[in-house]
């Protein structure tokens, strides 16, 4: 089973209180840093990389949702802020944008935390996923419109076909050990260069 990590941030006796309450869940939750402070948390959650942070409402030197708001700009992970009701109807007004803040009423209900654990971090890490395979096919459009324009560029000015203009980008590309991007850009360089003069 998978271990959920977590970083508490809240007085002892509250941090006492929810390893209690996720003792009992079926899942694997360990706490692995306990804090009172959300500027050590900032210190120390880049380093640590939790699956997500619980914090209480009222630390010591700001609140739980301005420590949710900076975690969730580090895109490391979600961040469930524990409130009272009136904290809790604040937090929900502001946070409309945001898919990395939760927030739970207190007193803290043991299904509802271990339910909202579970579903921050379930959605955290497919949102994460969803991220990478954007930025994956960027690449790939980036490159296919790179090595399309090259393959143009050599046709053009070397009399070449289309199968024998790819070829020869992928062949400088395997015998200089880079991508085929890199060559496809590196020709597209020159040929602006050479366009200037």
């Amino acid at each position: 089973m998978n271990e959920t990590n977590l970083l508490l941030v809240c007085s002892q006796k509250q941090a006492e209180e929810l390893k209690a309450l996720l003792s009992l869940s079926a899942n694997n939750f360990v706490i692995t840093h306990i804090e009172k402070s959300g500027n050590e948390v900032l210190r120390k959650v880049n380093q640590v990389l939790p699956d997500i942070v619980i914090t209480d409402y009222a630390l010591e030197d700001m609140t739980g949702y301005d420590l949710a708001v900076k975690i969730e700009e580090l895109k490391i992970c979600p961040t469930i802020i524990l409130a009272n009701s009136f904290q809790s109807d604040n937090i929900d007004e502001l946070k409309k944008g945001s898919l990395d803040i939760f927030c739970i009423t207190k007193p803290v209900n043991k299904q509802v935390l271990i339910h909202t654990a579970e579903l921050a971090v379930r959605l955290s890490h497919k949102f994460r996923d969803m991220e990478q395979k954007v930025v994956n096919l960027q690449y790939q459009i980036e490159e296919r419109k790179n090595v399309d324009r090259a393959r143009g560029i050599l046709m053009k000015k070397f009399n070449m076909d289309e199968e024998s203009a790819y070829n020869n980008l992928r062949k400088k590309a395997m015998d200089s050990g880079r991508t085929i991007n890199d060559i496809a850009k590196t020709i597209i360089q020159l040929f602006e260069k050479f366009k200037e003069e």
